[in-house]
C-alpha cells in the first residue's frame, strides 16, 4: 500500500526502529495531552480527565502505528537521505503560504479571537501551537488518517488504493479536525468567503503533511507541522495585529 515496499532482510531492522520511534511518539503526545487537550472532540472522548487523555492519545498512537506498518508506511523518515531537511523545506514553504492568505488575501476575514492569540508574546504561541500541531498529527494523521486507509483497504478486499482514493482520505480526516475545532466553534457567520477560506487555510496544509507521512515517514511530517510555527508565528506576529 505505501511509497515503498520494505525487502525482506530489512525487516527486522525497521520494526526495531519503528518500535524505538513509537516510544518516542507516545510519550511525548502523552506528556502534551496530559497538559491540555487542544482537540474538543479529545477532550470530551476523555471527559477532560489528564489520565484518560494521556492514556488514549498513546492508545491512538500505537494503533495508527500497527495500522500505518500494515500499509507499509514508515514512523521513521526515508525516502531522502536527509528528511529533517524536507520537513523543514515544507514548513518554511507552508508557512509562506499562510501568511500571504492570513496577512494579505483574507485579512479582513480573520476571526478577531484569531487574530488576539496573533498578538500575544511569541514564545508562548511558541508553545502552544507546536504542541498543539505534534498531537494534532498524531491524532488525524497516524491514527485517523491511517486507520481510514486501512478500513478502505480491508473492504477492498486488500487491493490497492489509488493514490486519489488516498488523498481523498486525507482530506476527510482533515475536515473532521477542522470542523470540530475550528468551524463549529467559531463565532463567525459561516459564509462560503469563511468556508473557502477555512479549506485553503487549515485543510490544505493538513493534507500536506499527511502527503509528506504517505512519502516520507511520520517524523518528517511533524517536523514539517512543528516547525512550521518557527517560520509562522513571528511573521504573523508582525504582519496581522
Amino acid at each position: 500500500m505505501g511509497p515503498d515496499a520494505p525487502s525482506f532482510e530489512a525487516v527486522a531492522v525497521r520494526r526495531v526502529g519503528a518500535s524505538s520511534a513509537l516510544i518516542i511518539i507516545a510519550l511525548i503526545a502523552g506528556t502534551i495531552a496530559m497538559i491540555a487537550p487542544f482537540d474538543l472532540i479529545f477532550e470530551a472522548l476523555t471527559f477532560n480527565s489528564p489520565i484518560l487523555r494521556a492514556t488514549l492519545i498513546v492508545a491512538m498512537a500505537v494503533i495508527g502505528a500497527a495500522c500505518a506498518r500494515r500499509l507499509g508506511l514508515r514512523l521513521q523518515g526515508h525516502g531522502t537521505r536527509h528528511p529533517a531537511l524536507v520537513g523543514l523545506l515544507a514548513a518554511l514553504l507552508v508557512a509562506v503560504y499562510i501568511v500571504i492568505l492570513d496577512a494579505f488575501v483574507f485579512r479582513s476575514l480573520l476571526a478577531k479571537d484569531y487574530v488576539e492569540i496573533i498578538g500575544r508574546p511569541l514564545f508562548g504561541r511558541y508553545i502552544y501551537f507546536m504542541t498543539r500541531a505534534f498531537n494534532e498529527n498524531v491524532i488525524y494523521r497516524l491514527f485517523a488518517f491511517s486507520g481510514l486507509v486501512m478500513l478502505v483497504s480491508v473492504a477492498a478486499s486488500g487491493r490497492k488504493l489509488p493514490f486519489a482514493i488516498v488523498v481523498l482520505l486525507m482530506i476527510v480526516a482533515q475536515v473532521v479536525n477542522i470542523g470540530a475545532n475550528v468551524v463549529l466553534v467559531s463565532e463567525q457567520v459561516l459564509t462560503f468567503a469563511v468556508l473557502f477560506y477555512d479549506v485553503l487555510r487549515y485543510i490544505v496544509p493538513g493534507v500536506i503533511w499527511a502527503c509528506l507521512f504517505w512519502r516520507y515517514g511520520f517524523f518528517t511530517a511533524e517536523v514539517a507541522s512543528v516547525s512550521c510555527h518557527v517560520f509562522l508565528q513571528p511573521a504573523l506576529g508582525y504582519l496581522v495585529p
